[in-house]
């Protein structure tokens, strides 16, 4: 089955796909190796969305003369915070080394075109596995679901299956803000907010960076909080998240968009 269902030239793949990073990433819009099961109708995106597959939904957009300009890229969510990524705000969405890179800076409803983008596009391939699909944002449940991995989450606070942050090599399991000082106690409940300013020099990461949790899913924690159905709230911390907000349960609130927010899709099958 052919899972690429968008027909671009030659010449245009070849600028957009093209990537300095060294990896084998498929687009999102190669459904099969892309998504996982998690349930008996529900697949999930191994990947957050990334700049490379927000591309192309932005030039499908523009090639049918729709308007886009409130899903553009929002660039100067880069200065605008409490830290300073001025090196960013020129290159991060234009520049081909970030292109496997999780989209940030983007709106909810932004989010949600794309989904019904995808949909569309799906549902009209006649090659297609299933006859009918919506692509979405997933809700609360589903995403502690897939960030869960099976554990009891009462108990478990990060997907890999324990309640630590650090591997036995001193390596952060996933993308997260790290402090220089102890930073959750054996409860996993308090902080040590020593130094807090000077000890903030962490970046945003590919989206297949750090190791996939059970299901296969990549950064389903850390790196960039996911949007979920409730507008607003975004789960899994990110990499300007403090390791107690990295949890499976970990949730923000956001308004507009956002450098540290990105979104993740999720597939529901209507008829097979």
């Amino acid at each position: 089955m052919k899972t690429k269902f968008l027909t671009m030239s030659l010449s245009l793949l070849t600028i957009i796909l093209t990537s300095f990073n060294k990896t084998d990433i498929p687009t999102i819009l190669n459904v099969n190796q892309r998504f996982v099961k998690i349930e008996s109708n529900l697949y999930v995106d191994r990947f957050e969305v990334s700049i490379k597959d927000y591309k192309l939904f932005l030039f499908d957009k523009k090639q049918k003369g729709e308007d886009y300009s409130t899903l553009i890229y929002d660039s100067t969510k880069w200065t605008s915070g409490i830290v300073n990524y001025q090196a960013l705000q020129n290159s991060y969405f234009n520049h081909n080394a970030y292109i496997n890179y999780p989209i940030v800076s983007i709106s909810y409803d932004a989010a949600l075109e794309f989904c019904d983008w995808l949909t569309v596009k799906y549902n009209l391939n006649t090659e297609r596995k299933y006859k009918k699909v919506v692509f979405r944002l997933p809700t609360e449940r589903e995403f502690i679901k897939v960030a869960g991995s099976g554990f009891d989450t009462k108990k478990i606070f990060y997907p890999w299956g324990s309640n630590n942050l650090i591997d036995s090599k001193n390596q952060k399991l996933c993308n997260f803000w790290r402090l220089n000082q102890n930073e959750i106690d054996y409860n996993g409940e308090t902080f040590n907010y020593d130094n807090i300013i000077n000890n903030f020099d962490n970046d945003i990461e590919i989206t297949n960076s750090y190791s996939p949790n059970k299901y296969g899913v990549f950064n389903i924690v850390g790196n960039v909080s996911e949007m979920i159905k409730k507008k607003g709230i975004a789960m899994g911390g990110d990499f300007l998240s403090t390791g107690y907000n990295v949890r499976i349960t970990s949730k923000k609130e956001f308004k507009g968009s956002d450098i540290s927010v990105g979104f993740r899709v999720y597939m529901q099958i209507l008829e097979y």
